[in-house]
């Protein structure tokens, strides 16, 4: 089963703080998988594993329910597209440690170390507190594509825009980010089944 995920934003190379900015990567991310478990057949995913007991993680005091796990036998090809407005030969190119905070975005933390505290600082008082993780872990990724281009116009409200102001540079640094993602199973079984076919 294929999907796309949408990102645009930063993607930093080694930020100062590291986990907060893997949870504005997450929180743009995780209601797209949200959305996701409510359309069959990736409910079957959701309903599946809450019925194990299994679909919730917490970690850190925060809640997170990863897609993509070991408990369904389920592995992730990943294709990712990056469209960025920068030229290719200069020092903020860094596909591979751009790669690195990307997938780390896309799994839950490992550990309470790896939990911002503007996770927890975001879904304190909230009703629907849990964060969607595309992966339980990135060792779950069995195949990684990256192709780049140019990004010629901003998104901007549904529109693209090419003009900008003088004073706008956060354009220069944001980055249109489309993730296909390609379910796999490591196994085919009947928990698994209406996924993979």
């Amino acid at each position: 089963m294929k999907f796309k995920l949408i990102y645009y934003g930063e993607l930093l190379i080694n930020p100062k703080r590291r986990t907060n900015h893997l949870h504005e990567i997450r929180s743009v991310l995780s209601p797209q998988l949200k959305r996701l478990t409510e359309i069959s057949p990736y409910t079957e995913i959701r309903e599946k594993l809450m019925s194990r007991g299994t679909g919730i993680r917490e970690v850190g005091g925060v809640r997170f329910f990863p897609i993509i796990t070991p408990e369904l036998d389920l592995l992730a090809e990943i294709d990712v597209q990056i469209m960025h407005p920068e030229i290719l030969d200069t020092p903020h190119a860094d596909i591979d440690n751009r790669m690195k905070t990307l997938l780390d975005a896309l799994k839950r933390p490992q550990n309470a170390n790896e939990v911002a505290e503007a996770t927890v600082k975001a879904i304190q008082g909230k009703k629907d507190n849990t964060i969607f993780t595309l992966l339980d872990d990135d060792h779950l990724v069995t195949k990684l594509t990256i192709n780049t281009s140019h990004l010629l116009a901003e998104p901007c409200g549904g529109l693209l825009r090419t003009k900008r102001k003088k004073s706008d540079t956060a354009f220069d640094h944001r980055l249109l980010l489309i993730i296909s993602v390609n379910i796999r199973a490591s196994r085919g079984t009947i928990d698994n089944l209406s996924v993979i076919i």
